[in-house]
């Protein structure tokens, strides 16, 4: 096997003891690094090349890479995005990225004071992370949420069409821009243009592609599309609404029996094996013009559907979610919150048999802080991070379920560790206050299914991020093989934690309120 050697600056690393069935014990957290120490990175090529292409990764949301995450990484560049005459730059979001393209979504000034800003997107170079195009249509109600590649069919004349490759924002609206040339332009004009407009305002929340459709999920009815989800063919045509509610018009009056609030607080959706499932949590609130003994729209729980046709896999399964979900094959993976108690379990719900619960884990300690980022899938485990919030060991406990059975969990702590569980209630804003809701959007945990070691032997392994630094974590025993602080990885304290980790190929990207950073070997 050929080998590839690169020089760099070797970073500390401890290894940490594992311990089963409930928080674990582990030695002390890796020593800062030592500048000046060099040693030799000796790792295979990294094969890898699947596309990080929306939240958690894919369309099952199973936040897996087949890339490589080695160590020690070191900052390849960085990039802050840069505003156009009259416009702000008001906090870096995330970026999804393939081996030809990074890009990077960041919020711009809103037409409007007061409202949430407006959604921005910029390419950038892999190799340099130069700026090869921005999109920053003055919008407003930004809300930070991932967007998803998406091919996509474009009339090149003649009724003639081509497949082409988009980026679908769905934050104010939902917009394909072309991940060829960002947007179009008409007669000189400067306002940008997407290749297709599905809804031109008001649609806020998850998307996914299937392959062959475009999945939205709109959570909150306002002016725009109503509640609910909806998928699009590959010329932005309209196929499914499921689960939909609203009313139309910009006038804001509500007939009777129309409930003024109509909104979705987690809008989780994955998809997987001819199936899309969504975890809701429902919330209709009624004022004048509506009855509060009406029975609701909809009611919270887990659902699911067939892609192609709309039908009902089983009916719903009443549930309260306290993540979002991941899903393979027949089986999905969530946090559950007892509406009674306020506890907290891992679940493994039978998408082939009514969602019937197959495992359902002891309920986390009432110390353990859970955060939205559904259950990781890789190497036959789920894994989730939970924040120990009381007594002498504090910081970030990891939680690995194998993922057919469930069973006794692998944990580990790592100590001192905070904000890789970033909750909903008090931490929302994640840093950059003028995105609202990030919490729910945000994510600390990456994993690489094609990573092997300086032997060449497969060992894949956990990128974390958190206020500490960044966490380079072995799969199999949840043992700590390096960090850094921020500081030494990326040369600043500026700018909050890092978050929203992508992995491709050999390249890991991560970001704070100010830059994206490229790191590797």
């Amino acid at each position: 096997m050929t080998l590839k050697t690169r020089s760099v600056v070797l970073m500390g690393s401890a290894v940490g003891l594992v311990a089963c069935g409930g928080p674990g014990t582990e030695a002390p957290p890796p020593p800062a690094e030592t500048a000046g120490v060099v040693t030799s990175a000796v790792v295979p090529p990294c094969t890898g090349t699947n596309a990080w292409t929306t939240l958690g990764h894919d369309a099952r949301r199973s936040s897996t890479s087949d890339g490589c995450a080695w160590h020690p990484l070191r900052k390849l560049w960085e990039y802050a995005p840069t505003a156009g005459v009259g416009r702000t730059v008001q906090g870096v979001e995330r970026v999804v990225a393939n081996t030809g393209g990074v890009y990077l979504t960041w919020n711009s000034n809103p037409n409007y004071v007061g409202s949430g800003g407006s959604p921005a997107l910029d390419r950038l170079a892999v190799d340099t992370g130069a700026n090869v195009w921005s999109v920053d249509r003055q919008l407003n109600d930004n809300r930070g949420h991932w967007p998803t590649m998406f091919t996509y069919e474009k009339n090149v004349g003649g009724g003639v069409y081509e497949a082409k490759e988009g980026i679908v924002r769905n934050d104010d609206g939902i917009r394909t821009w072309s991940q060829q040339f960002g947007a179009n332009y008409y007669s000189g004009g400067t306002i940008p243009y997407a290749e297709y407009e599905q809804a031109p305002n008001d649609s806020w929340g998850q998307s996914l592609s299937d392959g062959t459709r475009l999945w939205v999920y709109n959570q909150l009815h306002y002016h725009g599309p109503k509640l609910g989800l909806r998928s699009f063919d590959k010329r932005g045509n309209l196929l499914l609404e499921l689960n939909t509610y609203g009313y139309y018009g910009g006038t804001r009056v509500f007939p009777q029996h129309q409930w003024d609030t109509a909104e979705d607080r987690l809008g989780s959706i994955a998809a997987d094996g001819g199936f899309i499932y969504l975890a809701a949590l429902y919330n209709f609130q009624c004022s004048t013009n509506c009855s509060a003994t009406e029975p609701r729209p909809f009611a919270t729980g887990l659902y699911g559907w067939d892609v192609a046709t709309g039908t009902a896999r089983w009916p719903r399964v009443a549930l309260e979610p306290a993540s979002h979900i991941s899903v393979s094959g027949n089986r999905i993976y969530l946090l559950e919150r007892d509406p009674a108690t306020g506890t907290v379990t891992f679940n493994i719900r039978n998408a082939g048999y009514n969602g019937a619960s197959l495992f359902r884990s002891a309920p986390l300690p009432a110390s353990h802080l859970t955060g939205f980022q559904a259950p990781v899938l890789v190497a036959g485990r789920a894994i989730f991070a939970a924040q120990e919030t009381s007594g002498s060991n504090l910081g970030t406990v990891l939680y690995s379920f194998d993922a057919l059975s469930g069973g006794t969990p692998l944990t580990t702590t790592l100590t001192g560790v905070y904000d890789v569980v970033v909750p909903f209630y008090g931490r929302d804003l994640l840093d950059f206050s003028t995105t609202p809701f990030a919490g729910r959007r945000s994510t600390s945990i990456a994993a690489a299914s094609g990573t092997k070691d300086d032997s060449g032997v497969s060992i894949p392994t956990l990128v974390i991020t958190s206020r500490t630094g960044l966490h380079v974590v072995a799969v199999s025993t949840l043992s700590t093989l390096w960090s850094a602080t921020k500081l030494s990885l990326v040369g600043t304290s500026d700018g909050g934690a890092l978050r929203d980790p992508v992995i491709v190929k050999d390249r890991v990207y991560v970001v704070d309120r100010n830059k994206v950073y490229a790191l590797g070997l």
